[in-house]
């Protein structure tokens, strides 16, 4: 009687992946494979970007905290799971929809800051003139971006334990840069000597209800938005100015 024959071992299969929360470890949009300017990198930015102004409407519909992940999707017109292709949560939806605004008026106060650093206290002229620039910079912002500043006026004030962090930083980064220009502009006498944090957020609060009321109502046309920014600063600037 023949012996019987040698068991092979049985190979084993590899374990599934441990289920985490959904999108996680999955690589942002820019990292995912595909050449730039290519067709795929063409069709995700473009599922990107309509993801992006999905959530945007429904943002300024219902407020960041009621939106729900599922009804960004649906209006976007993907499923739920495809939603994770492009961004790792609402909060990183947030972020890249609020990207531009954020790095611009950024780079619009640092350079209002740049400048006042550079300037004599007795060129009051041209003291006035670097916060009418930072003006047109901001009034650029507003008329490029309308929505996504509304979104941020709408959500600045949000409770901290829902604020979306790009919403958050953005307000704390305003906050911070309006007190620093504050200092600059009261060290070269062209304010009065007021507390400065207590006059960066006058001015702050102030810049931000009259854009929020315009905005939100449409009370001027898109086209009056830049001139109406420019005007509100310049006026502020003036209102809290030193005596020449």
């Amino acid at each position: 009687m023949s012996s019987p024959k040698s068991r092979q071992p049985r190979r084993r299969r590899n374990p599934a992946p441990a289920r985490g929360k959904p999108g996680a470890g999955r690589p942002a949009p820019a990292l995912r494979p595909g050449p730039a300017g290519g067709a795929r990198d063409r069709n995700r930015r473009a599922n990107a970007a309509r993801l992006g102004e999905a959530g945007l409407a429904l943002f300024l519909e219902h407020g960041v905290a009621a939106v729900t992940i599922e009804q960004i999707a649906a209006r976007a017109g993907m499923a739920k799971g495809s939603f994770y292709r492009y961004a790792a949560d609402k909060a990183d939806l947030v972020g890249q929809i609020m990207a531009p605004v954020i790095a611009d008026t950024v780079a619009a106060l640092d350079a209002c800051a740049a400048g006042l650093r550079t300037i004599a206290p007795a060129q009051r002229s041209a003291l006035l003139m670097t916060y009418l620039e930072v003006a047109r910079a901001l009034a650029t912002v507003v008329t490029r971006d309308p929505p996504r500043v509304l979104l941020y006026l709408q959500e600045a004030r949000a409770p901290r334990a829902t604020a979306a962090p790009a919403l958050a930083a953005l307000a704390t980064e305003l906050e911070a840069r309006t007190v620093e220009l504050t200092r600059l502009a009261h060290a070269h006498g062209l304010i009065r000597a007021v507390d400065p944090d207590l006059t960066a957020q006058a001015v702050l609060g102030t810049v931000e209800a009259v854009l929020f009321a315009h905005l939100r109502r449409r009370r001027i046309p898109a086209a009056a938005v830049a001139r109406v920014t420019t005007e509100l600063v310049d006026l502020v600037v003036r209102g809290i100015g030193a005596e020449a």
